[in-house]
């Protein structure tokens, strides 16, 4: 009689494969951000003009008014560009996996092309005419408070309303100072400070008037650095050709479909001086 052993016992198991599990991705914030332009069918891009100042000067009594000012006008033109994610199943795979394989597929590349969107996004923020902070500086609200009166108070002011986006290891330190109580009699409207902590991340408080938000998707350099930014909506543009579109094709040779997904967009810099970046230690919080 033929004993059996644990490897006779294993070839003759099936696998149990449990629900599958994703890998989260932060939630974007650009494309809700900024101003949205869609490509109507037959546009190649879009022009967008900005008329320039006029001078009102003093009159004198009986004397014409003979000082006529020129109307300027000038125009940014925006085109763009196509990006995409593809994925394979093959038969093997859709066979063995419990889970709808065309499902999955469309939630990953999905998940992809919202990233990549608003990581193009985000990183604008570096190119904006002037900010504050430097390398290796540690946020505060002085830093906050500084760049909307800059916005506010610069020659051509800011269009309102204005928001701030940071990365979450600097936006700790804003939940830091709320926990003060000098700054917690000047943000807080009630007495009940935790209630303000609660509601304080999903962009609901504001400080200075100007909506806070975080983003885990703005890159952190090689010496935990990251841009921030205070702007206004028309600072950046999300110009659409068309929205994400997904695909499939089966390809009978690689004997599986190809699962996709295509976007045609720019993020693009309208008016760096609508907003202040800010430059600040990205660090992870330890306490």
């Amino acid at each position: 009689m033929a004993i059996t052993v644990a490897a006779d016992l294993a070839a003759g198991q099936i696998a149990m494969v449990g629900a599958a599990r994703y890998t989260y991705e932060h939630d974007t914030l650009a494309a809700n951000l900024f101003t949205k332009i869609t490509l109507e069918a037959g546009e190649k891009s879009h022009s967008i003009p900005k008329f320039g100042r006029a001078v009102a000067q003093d009159l004198t009594d009986g004397i014409d008014m003979t000082d006529a000012q020129t109307l300027t006008i000038t125009a940014t033109a925006h085109t763009t560009d196509e990006a995409g994610c593809k994925v394979i199943i093959t038969r093997k795979l859709r066979h063995q996996l419990k889970e709808d394989a065309y499902r999955a597929a469309g939630k990953v590349i999905g998940a992809a092309m919202s990233k990549k969107i608003d990581q193009d996004g985000l990183n604008l923020f570096s190119g904006v005419n002037s900010g504050l902070g430097t390398a290796g500086t540690t946020f505060t609200l002085g830093y906050l408070h500084a760049a909307v009166s800059q916005c506010l108070g610069q020659s051509e002011p800011v269009p309102q309303p204005m928001v701030c986006v940071l990365h979450p290891y600097q936006l700790s330190v804003i939940v830091e100072n709320l926990a003060l109580p000098a700054y917690n009699s000047i943000f807080v409207a009630d007495t009940d400070m935790s209630s303000a902590l609660r509601q304080y991340w999903r962009g609901n408080d504001k400080l200075f008037n100007v909506g806070v938000f975080a983003s885990g998707n703005i890159a952190v350099n090689s010496a935990s650095d990251a841009y921030g930014a205070v702007f206004s909506k028309e600072a950046f543009i999300y110009l659409v050709g068309w929205e994400p579109e997904n695909w499939v094709e089966e390809d009978k040779s690689l004997r599986g479909w190809e699962i996709g997904i295509v976007a045609d967009y720019k993020m693009v810099e309208e008016d760096g001086t609508y907003g202040r970046y800010l430059l600040l230690d990205a660090s992870a919080p330890t306490s």
